[in-house]
């Protein structure tokens, strides 16, 4: 199903889409409402899809009540176990973001929950300590269903982390970016743009330009661009150092100006207060936009001797010296390399733990942030306009499973596939990209051309049995 038959959704979203709340309030700073901490998701609470309420008052869907979901958190090691429930008269998936996930867990959209069912996924917790996120991936409806809400945290924890003794508790702030098409009259809906959409009011934890407070000294700010289309450029009066990302701890510290990012990708970042005295209102800002995201009150903090690390993580250095294996073409709104998604359709195959390079390209007129499932990379330089030199910016360090290719620009990353064979996804997470079929199908295997094969098979006519198992 194309985006225009996700679209058929749409009066029905519409429909009650209308504010309950103060106009003033969403649709410019006016009295900035409090930031909203998304509670934890117990250990044997289902997670159920269904129509929820924003904290301004308008409607939308979320996960058990909450726009943002309740955030889920999980040990390395530990086996992720969780019962989906679908109470919205739709179908749905739920993509766990991030994770190393066996293909039949992934929440790929062959993967569909009916209206009116539910899913159990259990498998272990392979990797390292990071933010993840889970959100919907049905083909065809995935923007409309994000948009208006579904979407969560997913925090892995592990002993390397907690050694750090990271800003937390009142400190740490986890932070989900998106923007909203609110109009004059309070009405919140959704006219899809099929270069990817965009609204004119930021919305942090499902509230409109909200505030919060933080002690003095410094901050924890885990950050999530929750968005469909919009490229967040974060700032801030206060000093920020970037330690991590979508794959968690990058090596060192980064201090940054300025921070690009894309939809679907996490930043990890240190926010320095201890040069502000209490009462003082700090801003983390859009400066493309000219929005102030969120304003932070500098309150009074007991005095901490604490410091960034010099060194936060030891990690592996992928090596690759020649040519790239694969090249992707990002096309017009839909095509990669020419093709549009078919669901049934498998475009390649790649061989279970050999590190090849792959090359992201924009051919035209757009950003697009890349997202590969099953794995993380490591990104490489590339090309900018002009033979310019592609940087590797300093969030983009590290394991990654997104990368914010912009216009005319080519990336290298380096990939290894090492968890688990299966089929999984490449995609523009520009989810009305997504949904028009900027969206490939591919198989990992350690006999690559059997494993397409057998997966071209599966996606025909069900899972089949093989000698070897």
């Amino acid at each position: 199903m194309g985006l225009m038959g996700g679209t058929a959704l749409l009066t029905g979203f519409l429909a009650y889409g209308m504010s309950r709340g103060g106009t003033e309030a969403i649709t410019a700073p006016g009295q900035r409402q409090i930031l909203p901490r998304p509670r934890l998701l117990t250990a044997n609470e289902p997670l159920r899809a269904g129509k929820t309420v924003f904290p301004d008052g308008h409607d939308g869907f979320g996960y058990n009540g909450g726009i943002p979901g309740p955030t889920i958190r999980i040990r390395r090691g530990e086996t992720f176990t969780r019962r989906v429930e679908n109470l919205m008269d739709q179908p749905t998936t739920v993509h766990w973001h991030g994770l190393l996930a066996p293909t039949d867990m992934d929440g790929q959209p062959h993967d569909e929950i009916a209206a009116g069912t539910v899913r159990e996924y259990s498998f272990p917790i392979v990797q390292r300590a990071g933010l993840n996120w889970y959100h919907p991936h049905p083909h065809g409806a995935a923007a409309i269903q994000a948009w208006h809400g579904l979407a969560g945290l997913l925090v892995v924890e592990d002993d390397e982390e907690a050694a750090l003794g990271l800003p937390s508790g009142d400190s740490e702030l986890f932070l989900v970016l998106r923007d909203a098409q609110v109009d004059a009259g309070g009405v919140f809906g959704y006219i899809a743009d099929i270069a990817g959409t965009q609204g004119g009011v930021p919305f942090v934890n499902g509230a409109a330009w909200p505030r919060t407070a933080l002690p003095r000294g410094f901050a924890r700010l885990r950050i999530l661009n929750g968005a469909n289309a919009r490229v967040f450029r974060l700032g801030s009066e206060a000093p920020l150092t970037v330690i991590g990302n979508d794959g968690g701890l990058i090596d060192t510290p980064q201090p940054v100006d300025e921070i690009e990012v894309g939809p679907a990708e996490r930043v990890d970042v240190i926010m320095d207060l201890r040069g502000f005295t209490p009462g003082t209102k700090v801003g983390l800002t859009c400066n493309a936009a000219g929005w102030r995201v969120l304003e932070i009150q500098v309150t009074e903090a007991p005095y901490s001797d604490w410091e960034i690390p010099e060194r936060l993580s030891e990690i592996e250095t992928l090596s690759h010296t020649g040519e790239p294996d694969r090249t992707f073409v990002f096309q017009d709104n839909e095509k990669i390399n020419d093709t549009v998604f078919d669901m049934k359709r498998i475009d390649f195959a790649v061989p279970f733990g050999r590190v090849e390079r792959w090359r992201f390209a924009s051919a035209r007129g757009a950003p697009h942030p890349v997202h590969v499932h099953g794995t993380h990379f490591q990104v490489q330089e590339g090309t900018a306009p002009d033979d310019r030199v592609r940087p590797v910016y300093p969030w983009e360090r590290g394991w990654k499973d997104t990368v914010l290719v912009r216009t005319h620009e080519t990336v290298d990353v380096l990939v290894r596939f090492d968890a688990y064979e299966g089929r999984y996804l490449l995609h523009c997470h520009k989810l009305e990209h997504e949904d028009h079929g900027m969206m490939m199908n591919f198989v990992v295997g350690r006999n690559p051309e059997e494993a397409m094969r057998k997966a071209e098979l599966e996606l025909l006519y069900g899972p089949i049995c093989t000698s070897s198992g």
